[in-house]
């Protein structure tokens, strides 16, 4: 499969989150050798009202609990939006060497992301996989379809839809 059929998937995984309430973001972790998908998250924050309830912390928790391992070093990790800082982290701490994402900050509504903060694609380098290893992160994957996920987000929000 390709990069845009695993896009898909994720996309599909953030038309259920929304469609569950909460915000239209999704993640998909993908075994690298096989093409596997072996979990996927949704974002989940407003539901739960767990500020960590990420699609991609979702998603790694999933993975790391159905594989019995925090160490999810031959996956790779598929979401809708750019990660934040914390989801970046988590990726980098279980190991992921490869993260691919759709939309960038820049395309969605500014209060879904820190301020000031450099992008994923940056940033990745200096991310650490606990033995030196950097991740490589990729943006742009179906970009406009991911962004257009959350396209008046902000209205959404504010009305309580």
């Amino acid at each position: 499969m390709t990069h845009d059929a695993f896009m898909r998937q994720a996309i599909t995984t953030a038309q259920a989150a929304q469609k569950d309430g909460g915000v239209a973001i999704g993640a998909v972790l993908v075994h690298a050798a096989t093409g596997k998908v072996v979990a996927t998250g949704e974002s989940l924050v407003g539901i739960t009202k767990d500020p960590t309830s990420h699609a991609e912390i979702n998603c790694i928790r999933t993975a790391s609990k159905q594989l019995h391992t925090d160490d999810l070093y031959d996956y790779t990790l598929y979401c809708t939006l750019e990660p934040c800082s914390m989801c970046l982290g988590a990726a980098a701490w279980a190991r992921i060497p490869h993260v691919y994402f759709g939309a960038y900050r820049k395309d969605v509504d500014a209060s879904l992301f820190d301020t000031d903060t450099p992008n994923d694609e940056a940033r990745a380098p200096h991310m650490n996989l606990r033995e030196a290893t950097s991740m490589q992160v990729q943006g742009g994957i179906l970009e406009h379809e991911c962004a257009s996920l959350l396209a008046g987000y902000h209205d959404r929000a504010k009305h309580g839809a």
